[in-house]
């Protein structure tokens, strides 16, 4: 049970400190908060879809075989969200596959201070019970 409810506030604080990274960024770039709020989470879910749903995978995977590894997760994440943004943006007609680049950067460093910052509080938040932790 500890392990998925790590995983679970893992991925919310994530996705919660990266939407406030944006929406403070595109609030700084615009003017309009709920505006902002509209791109930034155009912005996390359509460029950073690839890289959210890795590291998703990664933690649970993670998670089962009892290791840790979410910056180390969310960077391969990103990785692979850019080369995938990348390619999406050259195959696609018409498409500047720079903007996409940069769209695909701006989400992923937001989510990997996300990420950073999870790490950080997750821990401290859970502390697993230690017979419970080794029977499961």
């Amino acid at each position: 049970m500890t392990r998925a409810v790590t995983v679970v506030l893992h991925l919310v604080i994530a996705i919660v400190v990266a939407l406030v990274l944006l929406t403070a960024w595109q609030w700084f770039l615009g003017g309009d908060l709920g505006a902002a709020f509209g791109e930034a989470a155009r912005l996390l879910f359509l460029f950073m879809d690839i890289g959210l749903g890795v590291w998703l995978v990664l933690l649970i995977v993670r998670a089962v075989r009892g290791r840790p590894g979410v910056l180390a997760s969310a960077v391969a994440g990103v990785v692979l969200n850019l080369l995938t943004v990348l390619v999406v943006g050259f195959v696609q007609q018409g498409a500047v596959a720079w903007a996409f680049l940069f769209f695909g950067l701006t989400a992923g460093l937001a989510f990997l201070v996300g990420a950073a910052v999870s790490s950080i509080l997750v821990p401290r938040l859970v502390k697993p019970t230690g017979s419970a932790e080794r029977r499961t």
